[in-house]
């Protein structure tokens, strides 16, 4: 959440220093007017573009780390009809995304002076691919969302963006541009994981052994497939390790 928080004062900022040149832009212009969108980050990689989409904004990057995380965001404006040719900045907000794909923001409520794409901090390095565990099943992040709280499940291995794991330098287990984090922090047997920011908290460290077990560091247990569950959708937690079948992984090395 801090994360979310720093990045979106970021698009902010951005926002606010288009608007010094803005009033003279759109002097005349209808309230439903949409300006061409700019796309103000460049770094790390150019290879991202931001185009009107229906009433909203698309953006669409290639090229990217798979676990580079980057926000769409979109600088709102309206009209201060008491005084004809002023413009008021209004809200902004975004949309988050990671690695090689495309997100989309709404319009504006009267008209939209910009849209760009701000990056996260740039991902640790390691090896990336499935997490393999019980009944041959993929370690997934639910319906594939960047959102904070996503459920961890286990799923038919498909090979998408949904099961692409980083086991990364820093000890975080990474995907979709986030971390592996028992819920809320929480130490106890039958915590379920789901995907955050990656925010440097102990709780998102693991240690994946020789003998396949997958171990949170600040709790001590082990990554589990709750009650044996052999269906699409079987919950991840953490448990005492017993050295059992729901609690044995092949991770990429």
């Amino acid at each position: 959440m801090r994360r979310i928080t720093t990045l979106l004062a970021t698009a902010l900022l951005a926002g606010a220093a288009a608007l010094t040149t803005a009033p003279a832009a759109v002097a005349g212009a209808t309230p439903t007017a949409q300006a061409t969108p700019t796309v103000q980050a460049a770094s790390p990689n150019e290879n991202c573009s931001v185009k009107p989409d229906g009433a909203g904004w698309r953006g669409t990057c290639s090229g990217l780390d798979p676990m580079q995380s980057w926000m769409l965001s979109i600088s709102c404006y309206s009209y201060d009809w008491n005084n004809p040719g002023t413009i008021i900045p209004g809200a902004s907000w975004g949309s988050w995304a990671a690695g090689n794909t495309s997100t989309t923001v709404p319009g504006c409520p009267v008209f939209s002076w910009g849209a760009g794409i701000t990056f996260g901090p740039a991902p640790a390095a390691g090896p990336t691919g499935q997490i393999t565990g019980f009944v041959n099943k993929c370690l997934d992040v639910r319906g594939g969302s960047s959102n904070n709280g996503t459920p961890v499940q286990m799923w038919d291995c498909l090979g998408n963006v949904n099961q692409t794991w980083r086991i990364a330098s820093d000890g975080t287990i990474r995907a979709v541009g986030k971390c592996l984090d028992p819920q809320s922090g929480n130490t106890g047997n039958g915590t379920p994981v789901w995907m955050w920011d990656c925010n440097g908290a102990i709780s998102q460290q693991w240690r994946v052994r020789p003998d396949g077990a997958i171990v949170n560091v600040k709790s001590g247990r082990a990554l589990d497939v709750r009650g044996w569950d052999t269906a699409n959708g079987a919950i991840a937690q953490i448990w005492d390790f017993n050295n059992t079948a729901n609690q044995l992984w092949h991770a990429p090395a």
